[in-house]
């Protein structure tokens, strides 16, 4: 068991032990920080980018949580006015979409909140943010800041609570990829 875990760690260990001098890697952090940005790809794999170049995990991790939560703000503030600017248009295809858009997440919504009609021990706010979290904190594609924001905007949530709730759940991701990055979860 212990030669397996020896195996897999051996090429991180290799790449941990070289040094890892900061104005020769300027350009790589640059790239890992614009790819943390990149929706889809997120910090959550920017992580193992990183990890990869030899970078500090704890480095890696920091950076990845900050550059992918970089554009949260933008999308939970402008993609309301957005949406309601595609109204105004005069390209009927495209009201089509905002008017789709809007009615999906109306009856999402309704659907989730139906559904904890059951003597819950917790209100149905709650609920939301707890499941906006979980699909954040979810490591896999399609999940990640940009699609929990844009739920959080079509929900019509609080855009505090749900800022705070996305960088808990991007956290969440990150720390769950830079464990695995590092072989710290084969050990475990």
């Amino acid at each position: 068991m212990l030669d397996r875990v020896y195996f897999r760690l051996a090429p991180l260990m290799e790449a941990a032990s070289r040094p890892f001098i900061w104005q020769e890697h300027t350009r790589k952090i640059i790239i890992t920080a614009l790819l943390s940005m990149v929706p889809m790809f997120e910090g959550r794999y920017a992580v193992t980018v990183m990890v990869g170049t030899g970078m500090p995990p704890v480095f890696a991790y920091i950076l990845a949580v900050v550059a992918s939560y970089l554009p949260v703000p933008f999308i939970l503030l402008l993609l309301r006015p957005v949406l309601d600017w595609f109204y105004t248009l005069p390209i009927k295809p495209v009201r089509a979409f905002a008017a789709w858009l809007e009615r999906r997440a109306a009856r999402k919504r309704a659907g989730m909140r139906d559904k904890r009609n059951g003597g819950q021990r917790f209100s149905a706010e709650t609920a939301e943010f707890l499941a906006l979290y979980l699909f954040v904190a979810l490591p896999v594609p399609g999940t990640g800041v940009w699609m929990g924001s844009a739920i959080a905007t079509l929900f019509k949530m609080p855009i505090l609570k749900s800022a705070i709730t996305i960088l808990l759940g991007n956290m969440t991701a990150c720390l769950i990829t830079t464990l695995i990055a590092t072989g710290a979860v084969a050990i475990l």
